[in-house]
């Protein structure tokens, strides 16, 4: 794996740099003992892929895999440090926080004079029509029903005003008013863009000036709605800027789940359903006994201790089971299991091992 702009290295252009990382595989492979035919063989597919590429207006990483009759290459979103790796097992540990988030969202651009919905992914940013009965404006949603949106009455004239019909008046202050026609315009928002949500459900981002998105927050049905915002006037947002910070927002929503990572392994340990020794937790994964991996964020290193979670994690990957990173300290190498069940105890000296 290798960055496409690696900005701590002298090495510009990302090919160069990933010719020098096939190049340290094959001293690699040599130092294992594999002949001259044998690495030519094993590299080829790598080096036609590095030669035939088009690497203009790349950005992100490149990810390499290469084993016997297998080989898979891939460009990556994200920024990864340059690693070249050889062992029995693929190393995926550096892809799973990227895997973790959403990068799929939707953005409501909110205000009086115009209101817009996104769907954001990695592919950018697109405008989605509002359904039909939206309001795109205040003034629109005004037009659809003027009696609910109206706080002006009507009383018979007294005697006091002389030969007038009538009086109007209003029944809340200016400012009061405008709430209430934001409060039950943004309501018909929601309920007009929930459907459509739901159909395509992912986390929904708010932008606007602040009063206006806490006014829309008070009337939101959708979860999950994030909790950061992008303030500011809409109409002056350029796309770009929007698909940027959205996706930037989407992607640490979908990493902030500590707090409730530890309460489901506080409640797991309850059941005796969570597990952090090593060797147990190496029979379960090899069994297929993890719903749920969590890894300690700073603990992936170098070394045996990678290795044991990177073998962890692609058992339960294998058996269906679900990585989480958490931003807290676990117990033991920095891994904590939520157990399926509990299986029954194994006899002595049938314990799994660890490939290395």
């Amino acid at each position: 794996m290798q960055p496409l702009r690696d900005v701590w290295s002298q090495v510009t252009k990302p090919e160069t740099r990933i010719v020098a990382a096939i190049q340290e595989a094959a001293r690699l492979l040599e130092e294992k003992g594999f002949t001259t035919v044998e690495r030519d063989e094993m590299l080829r597919p790598l080096k036609k892929l590095a030669e035939n590429t088009d690497w203009a207006g790349r950005t992100g990483s490149f990810v390499m895999f290469r084993a016997p009759d297998f080989t898979l290459a891939s460009f990556w979103p994200d920024d990864l440090a340059p690693r070249v790796h050889f062992a029995e097992e693929f190393l995926v540990l550096p892809l799973l926080p990227g895997l973790q988030r959403d990068r799929n969202f939707w953005l409501l651009a909110l205000s009086i004079k115009s209101v817009k919905l996104y769907r954001g992914s990695e592919a950018g940013l697109i405008e989605a029509p509002l359904p039909q009965g939206v309001a795109a404006n205040l003034t629109a949603d005004e037009a659809f029903d003027t009696p609910d949106h109206s706080l002006r009455g009507r009383s018979s004239a007294g005697p006091s005003v002389g030969g007038m019909k009538g009086v109007q008046f209003t029944t809340a202050t200016a400012h009061e008013g405008e709430s209430t026609y934001l409060h039950d315009f943004f309501r018909a928002i929601d309920r007009g863009i929930h459907p459509l949500l739901a159909h395509d459900p992912h986390p929904l981002i708010l932008a606007g000036v602040t009063r206006e998105l806490s006014i829309y927050r008070k009337v939101n049905t959708w979860a999950p709605l994030v909790t950061e915002e992008i303030h500011g006037s809409t109409e002056t947002f350029a796309a770009d800027f929007l698909r940027a910070k959205g996706a930037e927002l989407a992607g640490a929503f979908a990493m902030n789940g500590t707090e409730a990572a530890l309460r489901d392994v506080d409640i797991a340990a309850r059941r005796g359903l969570a597990e952090a020794d090593p060797e147990a937790m190496i029979e379960a994964a090899g069994r297929g006994h993890i719903a749920e991996l969590l890894i300690e964020s700073a603990a992936a290193g170098s070394g045996q201790r990678e290795a044991f979670i990177n073998w962890n994690a692609l058992a339960t990957i294998r058996n269906g089971g679900k990585i989480r990173f958490v931003n807290a300290a676990l117990p033991g190498e920095g891994i904590t299991a939520i157990l399926r069940y509990r299986a029954p105890a194994t006899p002595a000296g049938t314990a799994a091992s660890l490939v290395a």
